[in-house]
């Protein structure tokens, strides 16, 4: 019985050695296994890294500008990057999330490719627009170099226009000799006298010449006689007239002369009331075709 006891012991240690050896053998297959799966995990891991880089890598070589399509590539670029950094940052052997992330990657490189075509598209167009801005801008440019020499010749134009009427007006002037006056008194016999006395002045007398013009219309011109006093107070004015500048003065006499481009000499003799003529100087303005001309100067004691 002892003896069956001790076989029956003997067995039962054998057996646990067994099952201690196969425990053993099983925990080191395991723990290798374990050991193999986290390197291909990790090796699976550094594969979705170095994709999601790669991307990364196309997206840093855009230049970025204020437009949508810019922030686009600016949205997918951060997607891509927390990716990348979620994937990195795994510390538990998860297949599935491994196959997750590769499924993600797939997508986001085909909607990098749309996404990077429609970019490509774009820049075409742009440069397209570009290039017709360019040439747009070329010819507005040029349009602008003509309208500016139209304009500074168009400005010449007008300048020699101006200049030529402005001669053609001065050549049209009739102009005229030195004027002369004189006071005048009448006599008992009805004659006319010069004098220099105020209180005896009965009336002006003035003489000129219209000299020779062959540029100017022959046919009647008026010749408007003006005397005025130390005030400028108009003595014995007759009618109101309108110069060619649109000017009005009062006239104190108004003669109409036969002009046929030849010297022709005229004569105004104006009476005007002795009371109202007191000492002092006294101008005489002739205006020839209503343009002014010249004035001499009377002085009366």
């Amino acid at each position: 019985m002892i003896a069956f006891t001790k076989i029956k012991n003997h067995g039962l240690v054998a057996f646990l050695l067994v099952l201690i050896l196969a425990i053993g053998y099983l925990s080191y297959q395991n723990a290798e296994d374990y050991t193999k799966l986290r390197d291909v995990f990790e090796l699976e891991k550094k594969e979705l890294e170095s994709e999601l880089n790669t991307l990364i890598e196309d997206y840093e070589d855009v230049n970025y500008n204020k437009d949508e399509a810019s922030l686009k590539l600016r949205t997918e670029l951060n997607k891509i990057i927390n990716l990348r950094d979620t994937i990195h940052n795994l510390k538990a052997i998860d297949y599935g999330l491994i196959r997750l992330y590769r499924k993600r990657i797939v997508n986001l490189v085909e909607e990098n490719k749309k996404l990077f075509t429609q970019i490509d598209s774009l820049s075409v167009i742009n440069t397209q627009l570009i290039t017709k801005n360019d040439s747009v801008k070329n010819i507005l440019e040029q349009k602008e170099n003509i309208n500016t020499k139209l304009k500074y010749k168009n400005r010449f134009l007008h300048q020699e226009k101006r200049v030529l009427s402005d001669k053609i007006a001065t050549a049209e002037i009739i102009e005229i000799s030195s004027i002369k006056a004189e006071a005048m008194k009448r006599k008992n016999s009805g004659r006319h006298t010069s004098t220099s006395r105020s209180s005896r002045t009965d009336a002006f007398k003035t003489e000129f010449k219209l000299l020779e013009n062959d540029i100017i219309a022959p046919g009647p011109k008026p010749i408007y006689i003006q005397i005025t006093d130390k005030n400028n107070n108009v003595i014995s004015p007759v009618k109101e007239v309108r110069l060619k500048n649109n000017n009005k003065i009062l006239c104190s006499d108004i003669l109409m002369a036969d002009y046929h481009n030849k010297q022709l000499s005229v004569i105004s003799f104006i009476d005007v009331n002795r009371d109202s003529i007191h000492k002092g100087i006294y101008k005489i303005h002739v205006f020839v075709n209503g343009v002014y001309n010249s004035n001499t100067e009377v002085k009366l004691r």
